[in-house]
């Protein structure tokens, strides 16, 4: 049997890999080119990369004629698949990570294009075992580590990495589709200043960050103030964390940004986080989110109202509550520059009260809800003209609610127009409910006769009046027309 096996063997190589050399040549004219050599990955070879390069030796044809090369790479011996034909360079990579712990054999056929073939050397070699997961020390990420990584690669196994402390990544570190890293209990990653993170997973194969131990908030997340362009996760799935910790500037979640932080997600899944999905409720960021899917965490996004601009698409239901959450105030936070919030299948809820001003124009698309925390409400241009604009036009069938948290009247208090002379101020099929508190004299307020629309609009359970005049029995610079009022304590049109 050992001698049959032999001879098989050595009839395939002849039929796979026959050579011109040999006096039946096809083309008795022509010499094929001459021999040449393997280079990497050399015969012996152990721990092999999983996804190594291929080098070989010009072959140089005695008639000059143009020399391509064929590939073939297999676990038998010899080789008889084709991983690659007609290359005219001398390299190869393969397009998926071979198998951990294999034992392959590797040949190069090299062609003149006239039926001159010359076979290379047949080597081996065995790949790195990777039979469970690599578990990355502390210092994995860092500069000043003469073996950092700035690649992670996905091999065989389930699960490919370990992370069992909060590592702290201060270079350009990048993640290879289908990695699967699992955090143990308490750990997580902070993004320095000087590094970043560039996950770019596939639909077919996404990049997991998961935990050990598959409960709520067992790893705490990961932490990013960093400004590199190269920060962005695409078809990246988060899970169990949340766990809070890693900052005290910030609501825990299982993705926290900083103040200035760059980042774009996009086709991003957040499962099961203890608290927050995201928090970015600093200042100046450039964030972009997108398709993005956020579900059974307890809110799925908590941030500025500039940044709730820059959210797309995606499913955000699921949750303990399905809300944006969103913070401003007097300082950074303001929105001081044009925003549009469109319409997400969850409310907006403002945690501040929402504070327009230089020359910034809020728009708002038919069908969004914002909802107010209890006192909060929206302040346009509050002590100078500047030109900001509320523009909420919806339609008669997907109206825009401005409502509270609190189901009751009085429970927020108001939009404040302010000193605004932009003829942009329009309020036009709104629904407008559950305003008046916190000593508004309506649920909508115009303070120095601020240039305003307000028409097909409905004012219900409001705990003062509908339209509230400061400094002037009138307004002249007030339109307004085809308004409802159900349940509004003070009546429709009041003044000081």
């Amino acid at each position: 049997m050992k001698y049959l096996k032999s001879t098989l063997l050595a009839l395939l190589v002849v039929s796979v890999f026959s050579c011109s050399k040999d006096d039946d040549s096809p083309n008795p004219g022509n010499q094929a080119p001459d021999s040449f050599n393997l280079i990497t990955v050399p015969d012996g070879s152990t721990d092999v990369d999983l996804n190594p390069t291929f080098s070989w030796e010009p072959a140089i044809d005695p008639d000059g004629d143009a020399v391509s090369y064929d590939v073939y790479l297999d676990t038998e011996n010899p080789p008889t698949t084709a991983v690659a034909s007609n290359l005219s360079d001398i390299t190869y990579i393969p397009q998926d990570n071979l198998n951990s712990g294999d034992t392959y054999y590797w040949a190069v056929v090299a062609k003149d294009g006239n039926q001159g073939e010359t076979l290379s050397n047949v080597a081996s070699f065995t790949t790195v075992n990777q039979s469970g997961p690599i578990v990355l020390s502390c210092d994995s990420f860092q500069r000043n580590n003469a073996d950092a990584i700035s690649l992670l690669e996905n091999g065989s196994s389930d699960v490919d990495y370990i992370i069992d402390c909060v590592a702290s990544v201060e270079l350009d570190l990048k993640i290879e589709p289908g990695v699967v890293i699992e955090f143990a209990d308490g750990a997580g990653m902070i993004i320095r200043d000087d590094g970043s993170l560039n996950a770019i997973g596939t639909q077919n194969e996404p990049i997991a960050l998961s935990a050990i131990t598959k409960a709520k908030g067992a790893w705490k997340g990961i932490l990013s103030g960093s400004e590199s362009v190269k920060n962005q996760f695409d078809y990246v799935n988060i899970e169990y964390a949340g766990d809070g910790g890693l900052t005290s500037n910030s609501e825990p979640a299982s993705l926290i940004l900083g103040a200035t932080a760059y980042f774009r997600l996009n086709n991003v899944s957040i499962e099961n986080s203890l608290n927050y999905g995201i928090a970015a409720t600093s200042y100046n960021y450039n964030v972009e989110i997108n398709n993005s899917t956020i579900t059974n965490c307890s809110i799925p996004i908590f941030t500025n109202v500039i940044t709730a601009g820059n959210i797309s698409g995606g499913n955000f239901t699921g949750n303990a509550t399905d809300v944006i959450r969103l913070v401003s105030g007097s300082g950074a936070n303001v929105m001081d520059v044009s925003t549009t919030w469109k319409e997400l299948g969850v409310p907006y809820r403002m945690a501040s009260n929402l504070v327009i001003n230089n020359g910034a124009k809020f728009t708002i698309e038919p069908g969004v809800v914002i909802e107010f925390e209890d006192t909060k409400g929206i302040e346009i241009d509050k002590l100078f003209d500047e030109g900001s604009a509320i523009i909420a036009e919806g339609t008669p069938t997907n109206p825009i609610t401005f409502t509270g948290v609190t189901k009751v009247p009085g429970a927020w208090k108001a939009i404040s127009v302010r000193r605004t002379t932009s003829v942009q101020n329009k309020i036009d099929n709104v629904l407008i409910e559950y305003a008046g508190g916190a000593g508004a004299g309506g649920a909508i307020e115009m303070w120095v006769d601020p240039v305003l629309t307000v028409t097909n609009t409905t004012f219900k359970d409001i705990d003062a009046c509908a339209l509230y005049n400061r400094y002037g029995s009138t307004n002249p610079n007030l339109t307004e027309s085809n308004n409802t009022l159900v349940n509004v304590n003070g009546g429709y049109m009041c003044h000081d």
